[in-house]
């Protein structure tokens, strides 16, 4: 009897820890929006700016993806490059009710769940000639609650993989026959 019910414990213990990850999934979705209409291996340095991007976000999202385009073989260079990348920040409200809310701002006399999905658009420029030379977008759909904050040890992987992902079709400037 007492394994039986230690059994049902533990099956319990699991089922709950499951719903719990799925519940809390970090999984970032990536879409590639222009690709490779650039020169490509003339690039060796990017420049990086972030638009409207919420400033606890800002430095972890540059940091992971400046480890992320720098695996393609690329340095970052502020001043001189070859291509400026703009990381640009929105979202969008699911709940009509909600447009006005920002869910950055949360005021004390909210005391509902926002559902919003959060977008980063990734737009790299051509600096010599200004053309758009590459795109691309991560996005997350997001259910807050009150209270309820960014877990930034958690997302940053996340984060990190994502860019990976949608920068996989950036061709990178070294290759491994080299």
């Amino acid at each position: 009897m007492m394994a039986r019910v230690f059994r049902i414990f533990v099956l319990l213990g699991m089922t709950l820890t499951f719903v719990g990850c799925a519940q809390n999934s970090l999984q970032i979705g990536t879409n590639l929006t222009l690709c490779c209409p650039g020169t490509y291996s003339e690039y060796t340095e990017y420049g990086l700016s972030v638009e409207n991007m919420p400033l606890f976000l800002r430095d972890y999202v540059v940091a992971e993806f400046d480890e992320a385009f720098q695996e393609k073989g690329l340095e970052r260079n502020d001043q001189i490059n070859d291509i400026r990348v703009v990381l640009s920040y929105n979202h969008i409200n699911l709940n009509s009710q909600q447009q006005d809310v920002d869910p950055f701002v949360r005021v004390e006399s909210i005391s509902v769940q926002l559902d919003y999905v959060a977008r980063i658009e990734i737009e790299m420029i051509e600096t010599r000639s200004n053309d758009v030379v590459w795109g691309g977008t991560i996005s997350r759909i997001h259910q807050v609650i009150p209270g309820e904050y960014m877990h930034e040890d958690r997302a940053r992987p996340a984060f990190l993989q994502a860019f990976r992902n949608v920068l996989a079709s950036y061709p990178p400037l070294f290759s491994d026959d080299s």
